[in-house]
């Protein structure tokens, strides 16, 4: 079911929003985008299955907007599919995620854009995308910044080469992320990085040390239950880490170390035997160096999953 106002140009920005559950935060969210310095854009929000009034609330904010709301409703099947239908629908040149208990600084959007005007026309078929930084509701920042206010790298590299973690916003090339969706037959949760990944191997990042937006990750998101979708949807975690292992790029000694502990983690924590877990691994000196920690995030993981026995019940019920 889609909903919109009548379809002008397509706008520079496809600002995409999946949610669930969250009509009590989509306003701020909205507040946002109507406080935008820049009006080149439209809002693509995917409803995951809410029951809490979350059409009805879009409804109303389009008939009020003055930029185009496309809403679409499905059944609950997770985020990362609910964005590849976000995905679909946008009609920007560029897509913007930004989740609905999150939002945009005034100036987002427009600074979005002028950044990526900087890089030079005839190098702009490389990039990606262009990141900026996020805090949190207190100006405390939620990620680190970028080793300097410009930076070109690729969403691999900036994580297992430089070391810059956290959740960073900005914008995308559209057809760049029509070019990876996310897979769907991993099951409900897939993490982000398993597609930033696949980007990365064809694609650099501009990041630039300009906050962009706010993040609140509020009780019962999916940040807060990180470790319980880890282990419930084992699919995901062992496709996004057979890969990082794999990919031929360089890395810090720590991060390829996490990654094969990782695979020897996911692995023995979904039933698989240890010995042929190692030989389908790239390296067989990381391995050899990565099953100690290994195992010893397996034992952590079983002691969670005995805390929470009752949790773990209901997944397999």
């Amino acid at each position: 079911m889609s909903d919109s106002p009548p379809r002008s140009r397509p706008p520079r920005i496809s600002v995409l929003t999946a949610t669930y559950q969250r009509a009590r935060t989509l306003p701020r969210l909205y507040a946002s985008l109507v406080a935008q310095t820049g009006d080149d854009f439209e809002w693509v929000v995917v409803d995951d299955g809410s029951s809490d009034g979350t059409d009805e609330l879009v409804r109303s904010l389009q008939d009020e907007a003055g930029f185009p709301i496309e809403y679409f409703r499905q059944q609950n099947q997770g985020r990362h599919a609910a964005l590849n239908r976000a995905v679909e629908l946008a009609r920007g040149e560029f897509c913007s995620t930004i989740d609905s208990d999150d939002w945009y600084m005034p100036e987002a959007l427009e600074r979005m854009l002028a950044r990526w005007e900087e890089i030079p026309p005839e190098r702009r078929e490389q990039f990606a995308d262009v990141e900026g930084l996020r805090i949190d509701p207190d100006g405390e920042p939620v990620c680190d910044r970028f080793p300097s206010d410009v930076f070109d790298t690729d969403g691999f590299e900036l994580v297992a080469l430089h070391g810059v973690e956290g959740d960073k916003v900005g914008m995308f090339r559209t057809e760049v992320l029509r070019q990876f969706p996310f897979p769907e037959n991993l099951g409900w949760y897939v993490t982000p990085a398993l597609v930033g990944n696949r980007i990365a191997a064809g694609y650099a990042t501009r990041g630039v040390n300009e906050v962009w937006a706010y993040s609140d990750y509020g009780p019962g998101g999916l940040t807060d239950r990180k470790t319980e979708l880890r282990l419930r949807f084992l699919d995901s975690q062992l496709a996004y880490w057979a890969e990082y292992v794999a990919m031929p790029r360089r890395m810090r000694r720590r991060a390829r170390l996490r990654g094969y502990a990782n695979c020897v983690r996911y692995s023995l924590v979904a039933g698989r035997k240890l010995r042929p877990t190692a030989a389908a691994l790239p390296s067989p000196a990381w391995t050899a160096l990565a099953l100690p920690p290994g195992l010893l995030l397996y034992l952590r993981d079983r002691r969670w999953l005995a805390r929470n026995r009752a949790l773990v019940e209901e997944w397999t019920a």
